[in-house]
Parts: C-alpha cells; sequence; structure tokens
C-alpha cells in the first residue's frame, strides 16, 4: 500500500490524540489537522535534504541536443546530477559511435578559452511556425547572421541568399542531405561552422549545464540524476520514500508538530528516533554507515627500551 498524504498525516493525527481526516474533508483540515498535514511535508523535506542519492528519488536524463546550442537547463526537479553517468548515446543517423563525457570544471573551460566557441555561433528563435516547404523563414532577428549561407534548425540545414531584419529569404530546404521538416515557433536557430561530438560536459555557475564541443548534430544525451520530490498537496498524493519507512517520516512529522506547539519534551523524543530513522535509511539504501577512527598513536618498536613501548597518552 503507497504512502499517501492522507494516510502519513492520520498516523500524525493518531499519535496527537486528534481526530483523524477523511478524503472527503481533507481539504478543510483545521487547526491541528492543518500542523499535522505541514509536519509531514516538512519531515519529507528533511529526508530529502539529508541525503542526495536514495535510490527512490534516481532518474535518467534522455535529451536531444540542438546543434550549436551550448548550454541547457537540468530538469526542474533536480537535486543532484551525477555528471560522472554523462555519456552521447550511439546513434548511426548522426555518425555517433557513443562516448562519456569527461567533467570539466567551469573555471577550467574559461582558463582554457574553450568559451571561445560560443563567440562562434550566431543564433535566433523562429518567430511563427514553419511548413516544412517554406522558402522564407521568419526570426527574431537576423543580427550576426551571414548576409547568405546556412542555417541549422534541428536535424535540418537549410541555404538561403538573402536576409532582411526578420527574414531569411531564397531558402533552398533540405541541405547537405538532410530532410526538410515543420518546425513551431520559438525553435532555436543557429549559424557556425565548427562544432562536432561534445568531450566534455560542465557544471555552470547557476547550476545547469554546458556542453564542449557544442553538438553539431542532434545527439542523445543521457545522464543519471536525483530529484527532489514536490510537497503532497492532494489527499491521494504519494511519497516517493517506501512504504517501510513510514514510521521514519510519522517519527518527524509527529516531532515537527510537537515543536509547533512548543511541547519541547515531545519534539526532542521523537526527533531522536526520526534521525536514528533516517541514519538506518541511509546505511540500508545508499550503503552509508557511521564508524568511528582510532586515533590512538603507538611508539615504534624500536624506540627506547622494549618495556616502554605502548601507547602515547
Amino acid at each position: 500500500m503507497s504512502l499517501t498524504f492522507l494516510t502519513l498525516t492520520n498516523s500524525v493525527i493518531t499519535r496527537m490524540n486528534e481526530v483523524s481526516l477523511t478524503s472527503s474533508n481533507f481539504a478543510d483540515a483545521r487547526g491541528i489537522q492543518v500542523q499535522c498535514k505541514n509536519a509531514v511535508n516538512e519531515a519529507l523535506r528533511y529526508i530529502n535534504q539529508r541525503e542526495f542519492g536514495y535510490p527512490f528519488n534516481h532518474s535518467t536524463n534522455t535529451s536531444t541536443l540542438v546543434p550549436g546550442k551550448v548550454r541547457y537547463a537540468l530538469p526542474a526537479n533536480t537535486k543532484y546530477i551525477d555528471y560522472n553517468t554523462a555519456r552521447i548515446k550511439k546513434d548511426n543517423d548522426v555518425n555517433a559511435s557513443g562516448n562519456n563525457l569527461a567533467e570539466l570544471n567551469y573555471n577550467e573551460y574559461i582558463s582554457n578559452q574553450h568559451a571561445n566557441q560560443e563567440d562562434n555561433i550566431n543564433s535566433t528563435t523562429l518567430n511563427g511556425s514553419l511548413t516544412d516547404s517554406a522558402t522564407t523563414i521568419t526570426v527574431a532577428s537576423t543580427t550576426g547572421f551571414t548576409s547568405s549561407g546556412s542555417l541549422f534548425i534541428a536535424s535540418e540545414i537549410v541555404s538561403y541568399t538573402g536576409t532582411t531584419s526578420t527574414t531569411f529569404t531564397g531558402c533552398t530546404r533540405a541541405a547537405n542531405g538532410t530532410t526538410a521538416s515543420a518546425h513551431i515557433s520559438t525553435v532555436f536557430v543557429a549559424q557556425f561552422d565548427t562544432g562536432s561530438v561534445p568531450q566534455y560536459i560542465v557544471r555552470t555557475l547557476d547550476n545547469n549545464y554546458l556542453l564542449f564541443p557544442f553538438p553539431d548534430k542532434e545527439y542523445t544525451l543521457i545522464f543519471d540524476f536525483f530529484t527532489f520530490p514536490d510537497n503532497l498537496s492532494a489527499h491521494g498524493d504519494i511519497t516517493t520514500v517506501p512504504d517501510r519507512f513510514s514510521a521514519v517520516i510519522t517519527d518527524g512529522a509527529t516531532a515537527f508538530a510537537y515543536q509547533y506547539r512548543g511541547e519541547m519534551q515531545q519534539y526532542q523524543l521523537n526527533f531522536s528516533r526520526f534521525e536514528q530513522g533516517i541514519k538506518n535509511m541511509q546505511s540500508l539504501l545508499v550503503n552509508k554507515f557511521d564508524y568511528i577512527r582510532s586515533t590512538v598513536i603507538t611508539r615504534p618498536s624500536s624506540y627506547g627500551n622494549s618495556f616502554m613501548s605502548g601507547v602515547i597518552s
């Protein structure tokens, strides 16, 4: 049975010796019932903040890279990304043999002048949808683009012979053996001469990521990451924490409910159990254990008389 917001809240309410809720009146909770609902979410947030790598929050990102695009946003619910797992998927359609990406520090990306690659790209976005046969392409701006040349729009290459301030004219679709496609408004449009299969992934200062070299085709990027779940809201919302740890959540939520009421002795009792429960979760799920390392220094056996050897206090 999955741990719903209703069952968890009622577990706390029962410990507080208060009136339980039902699915019918859950949204109309009052007083201590509301505090118990809030306490459940606070306990879940605390559990998720204490550990990055819970397997129940694991997810895999699979995304299609955009030719000419350097910087990308992480999934909105990302808590922690394991950059060591980043790789380009093998794909014969784009001549990608498949390769792991090395992680590169952002400062190294700048100091090694890899950021210069971003100056070699002209980019804009489509202003309106584009059919697969249109020969005039309307964009936000053509500033920086050459008066004639080629464009990359997703997997399609388009050649053009002229420009206005917001259009590319005389377009030949499906250039260089690509396939003409319809594109929706705001799709990324780029012009560049370099680019290739990315070899490095870089965590940016705004906690997203970029690629070096930037992609010249629609390669597929894969990496593992861990999510930070949203707060529970409706009575049937389900937590990602496995059922067998329901008591841990209840201990934490009960502790916070007592804290709200100023009953600090009961708070400390329940919070102590909560902390121990989290440690047990880490041991069972993440193979993380507390350990004690001896700092005792022993004398070398050659030091002084043998009867003097032993522990230095």
